[in-house]
């Protein structure tokens, strides 16, 4: 069978970019469409703009317990963990969109992405976990709580975990279900950090090709690692990766809804096939994607491992 999944999914071009802020797409908007995000990156001569997203997610229901963050964020880089910017740090064009599910379309579905300065992430809601009413899901708690937590700067890998596992902790007190997660962030240092728990994914796509990738995490088939209140998963069990990008190098950012559904030679098909604007790259791929959930007899990634 073909994947039938909500899909999500943010990234990045690396090219002469030109901030084009009708290309993003982070905000929860009427049509509550999947989450897909794309975002562009160049070598420039200056440093690169700051442009800050909505969160993909609606206000926030009633907490479900009280919680006061005492201490917001503070992030403890290691020595090895550093960001030493370059003389002309590369800028980004990021683009997001959300395509929930046909059956989850009316109330906007589980997933979630935000978008903050040179800061992305994807939140995979488990369909499967329990919810109670009237309290808003993991995923969009994760995501809201992140930007508000973060800069507009590029994070660290030990940022970006403290940040996780703090967004998680007030998550599992305030909100319902559970949610994968991937969380990247292109430092001033032309690095790309990336932390994924769950079956979410990065892809970096250079010359046509894959150049980079992350790595899932898995508790067997089909049941991804996951942050939820009774999960032992934490954001130090996340897969990690670092990559250094340059300009002409596309980043794409998912959930499982994207890869369950297409190839990277399928995805880089539809990345080809548009100009190198982010907003145009995240409504091919994830259109794609719909396209092929809903044909059942589609030989997807996700039926070949079923």
């Amino acid at each position: 069978a073909s994947a039938r999944k909500e899909s999500s999914s943010a990234g990045g071009i690396i090219e002469e970019a030109i901030v084009d802020e009708g290309a993003f797409a982070g905000s929860f908007k009427e049509d509550k469409s999947a989450t897909v995000a794309a975002a562009a990156a160049a070598a420039a001569k200056e440093p690169s703009p700051v442009v800050e997203e909505d969160v993909s997610a609606p206000a926030a229901a009633p907490p479900k317990k009280g919680f006061a963050l005492a201490d917001i964020f503070k992030a403890k880089p290691k020595d090895a963990d550093i960001i030493i910017p370059s003389e002309t740090p590369i800028k980004i064009e990021v683009a997001s969109k959300v395509l929930p599910s046909p059956e989850k379309a009316s109330w906007g579905g589980e997933d979630a992405v935000f978008t903050k300065g040179r800061t992305f992430g994807v939140f995979d809601g488990v369909s499967g976990a329990e919810k109670e009413a009237g309290l808003a899901l993991y995923s969009f708690t994760l995501a809201s709580q992140i930007k508000g937590l973060i800069g507009t700067d590029g994070l660290t890998m030990a940022e970006m975990t403290d940040v996780l596992e703090t967004a998680a902790d007030i998550a599992s007190m305030e909100a319902t279900g559970a949610s994968t997660a991937t969380l990247a962030s292109i430092g001033e240092d032309d690095i790309l950090r990336v932390l994924t728990l769950g079956d979410c994914s990065v892809l970096v796509y250079r010359d046509g090709k894959v150049a980079a990738k992350s790595k899932e995490i898995t508790h067997y088939f089909d049941c991804p690692y996951q942050f939820a209140e009774d999960s032992p998963d934490r954001a130090k069990d996340a897969t990690k990766l670092t990559f250094p990008v340059q300009s002409g190098d596309i980043v794409v950012a998912g959930s499982d809804g994207i890869f369950d559904n297409l190839t990277s030679d399928q995805i880089w098909e539809q990345i080809s096939s548009v100009p190198p604007r982010a907003g145009m790259i995240a409504g091919k791929v994830i259109n794609q994607s719909r396209t092929v959930s809903l044909d059942e007899e589609a030989p997807t990634p996700y039926a070949k491992q079923a």
